[in-house]
């Protein structure tokens, strides 16, 4: 018998007691969860598509955001962003939406929006639609 892996079984990550850790999945009634957590895992969509991440003051960055949720972003950049620091992500049709750096591996960092965005309004990700026909003269 082969001993198990460490990271067999874990499926997300969750922020407990002010740092991110490795979790199995919650309990479905969440009775074992500390208090506190909120559950703000939202189903991604693949984007693609260049933004500027900047912080307060010290630094502007070009970014290429590979998914985004109305709870957060994944993106490639090639500067080493601090894991923790509040930056804004130009988000085309939102404007600068406010979010906190929660993990870089390599290339790619991950962000976690302050507060939950409309994917609906953001250009990369709201449904496309054609133009209201124009009323004929007759």
């Amino acid at each position: 018998m082969q001993p198990l892996s460490p990271l067999r079984g874990l499926h997300f990550c969750c922020v407990m007691n002010g740092r991110m850790d490795a979790c199995t999945p919650p309990p479905r009634d969440h009775s074992e969860l500390e208090v506190g957590y909120v559950d703000r895992r939202s189903a991604r969509q693949p984007v693609g598509g260049a933004a500027r991440l900047s912080d307060r003051a010290a630094y502007h960055i070009e970014v290429n955001v590979r998914n985004l949720s109305s709870c957060g972003f994944m993106a490639e950049c090639a500067a080493a962003v601090p894991i923790g620091s509040h930056v804004r992500l130009d988000v085309p049709g939102l404007g600068p939406v406010e979010a906190q750096v929660r993990w870089q591996i390599g290339a790619r960092m991950g962000g976690m929006f302050l507060d939950p965005i409309s994917l609906s309004r953001c250009e990369w990700t709201a449904e496309r639609t054609d133009p209201p026909a124009k009323p004929s003269r007759s």
